[in-house]
C-alpha cells in the first residue's frame, strides 16, 4: 500500500505525490485514460491541437524525407520502391503511426510528471504523521471530489509556486504551467472561499477557527433546535437519515462533569479544517499559521473520540443536520467507504491516542 510522508521511516523520493486530482488512485501514475482525456482537452483547444500536429509533422516529415533520398540512391529504377512519391508517402504513414505511438504513450504519463515538476517548484515536504492525522479529518471532503489529501493544499494553487512562475501566468489569469494538471486562479479560490465561509481575509480564517475552537457554527444551531420546540422532530428526523438512535443523539447535547456537550464538534472540525486550507491556498495564510491554527482543533476532536469509527459517525450526523437530505447522507457513507478501501494514507491511519477521552462510547458509519 502506497504512503506519503514520514509515515513509519525515512521520507522517499516520490513520498510527496498525490492522487491525481479527479481520480481516487494514490499515487499518480501512469494510464492510458490521461492520453484520452488530453485527446479529448485538444479537440476543444486549438492552440494545443495545432501544437499536437506539429509534433506528428516533426515525427512523420524526416521518416518520409529519409524513405524519399533512400529510393533516390539505393533502389534500382522500375522497382515499386524507385518511386519518391510511394515511399516518402509511406515513409510519411510509418512517421504519424509511430508519433501518435509515442504521444501516447508520453500522454498517459502527462500528469504523474506535470505533478513531479509541481512538487519540485513548490518545495512541498513530507508530512508528518501527526499532520497527515489532522488532514484525515477532512479526508471525506477531500474523496468527495477527488482531491489531495496529503497536502495541506486539497488541490494545486498558484500560492506554492515560485514568484516567476505566479507573475508569467498571472496568478491563473494568464494560461497555465501545465495542460494535464490545471491550478485554478487564485481568484477562484478566493471567489469560492469567501462564498462558502464568508473568508475574505487572514483576519476571517482566524475568526473562523476561534469560533470552532469554542462552539462551532452547526454545534450552536443544533443546540439552539435540541432546545426548541422543534427539537424533537428535529431528532428524529436525524435519526431517521442517520440510523443513530434517538438517545445517543440527545447524548451530544449533554454536557459531562469535565467536557461541554460534543454537540456537532465532527462536523465543525470538518468545516474548519476545509476552510483553513481554503485560506492557505487563497494565499491568506502561510504554511506554518494554517498548521498553527488546525493543531488546536485537532487536538480537541483526538481528546473526544475514541476513533475513526466515533469521529466519522458524528460527522455523518452533522451532514443529516445540516442539509436534511438522505442523499447526501448516503453520499458521505459511500466515500467513507470508498476512503476505506483506496491507499489513501488517511483510510489506515491509526487515530492518536489519548488517555482518557472524553467519549467512550464506539461509533458504527456502517
Amino acid at each position: 500500500m502506497a504512503r506519503c510522508g514520514r509515515l513509519g521511516g525515512v521520507p522517499r523520493p516520490e513520498s510527496v505525490l498525490q492522487n491525481h486530482i479527479g481520480d481516487v488512485e494514490f499515487p499518480v501514475r501512469r494510464r492510458r485514460r490521461y492520453a484520452a482525456a488530453l485527446d479529448a482537452a485538444r479537440r476543444e483547444d486549438q492552440k494545443a491541437l495545432g501544437r499536437r500536429a506539429l509534433g506528428l509533422t516533426l515525427f512523420a516529415g524526416p521518416l518520409g524525407l529519409i524513405a524519399f533520398l533512400v529510393a533516390l540512391t539505393v533502389y534500382p529504377q522500375g522497382t515499386e520502391f524507385s518511386n519518391p512519391f510511394v515511399v516518402f508517402v509511406g515513409g510519411l504513414m510509418v512517421g504519424l503511426l509511430v508519433g501518435v505511438v509515442f504521444f501516447a504513450i508520453r500522454d498517459a504519463g502527462a500528469p504523474l510528471r506535470a505533478q513531479r515538476q509541481y512538487i519540485a517548484l513548490s518545495g512541498r515536504q513530507p508530512l508528518t504523521l501527526r499532520q497527515q492525522q489532522i488532514l484525515a479529518l477532512d479526508a471525506s471532503s477531500d474523496l468527495s471530489f477527488r482531491g489531495w489529501n496529503s497536502s495541506l493544499a486539497f488541490a494545486p494553487t498558484y500560492i506554492e509556486l515560485p514568484e516567476e512562475v505566479r507573475q508569467r501566468h498571472l496568478d491563473g489569469q494568464k494560461g497555465g504551467p501545465w495542460v494535464a494538471l490545471p491550478v485554478l486562479p487564485v481568484s477562484a479560490y478566493r471567489a469560492a472561499l469567501d462564498e462558502q465561509f464568508k473568508i475574505a481575509s487572514r483576519t476571517d480564517a482566524e475568526v473562523l477557527a476561534a469560533d470552532a475552537r469554542a462552539v462551532g457554527l452547526w454545534s450552536q444551531r443544533f443546540a439552539a433546535v435540541a432546545s426548541s420546540p422543534d427539537g424533537e422532530a428535529m431528532m428524529s428526523r436525524v435519526a431517521a437519515l442517520t440510523g443513530v438512535d434517538v438517545f445517543d443523539l440527545i447524548e451530544l447535547t449533554h454536557p459531562t462533569d469535565d467536557a461541554p456537550a460534543t454537540l456537532l464538534l465532527a462536523g465543525d472540525t470538518e468545516r474548519a479544517i476545509g476552510a483553513l486550507r481554503y485560506a492557505y491556498a487563497s494565499g491568506y495564510l502561510t504554511a506554518e499559521h494554517t498548521w498553527q491554527l488546525l493543531e488546536p482543533l485537532a487536538d480537541r476532536v483526538f481528546a473526544t473520540y475514541t476513533g475513526w469509527d466515533a469521529y466519522w459517525r458524528d460527522v455523518l450526523i452533522a451532514t443529516a443536520f445540516r442539509t436534511d437530505s438522505l442523499d447526501a447522507v448516503q453520499q458521505q457513507r459511500d466515500n467513507l467507504r470508498h476512503l476505506a478501501a483506496s491507499d489513501w494514507p488517511a483510510g489506515s491511519l491509526p487515530f492518536p491516542r489519548v488517555d482518557s477521552p472524553r467519549r467512550a462510547v464506539p461509533r458504527d458509519t456502517a
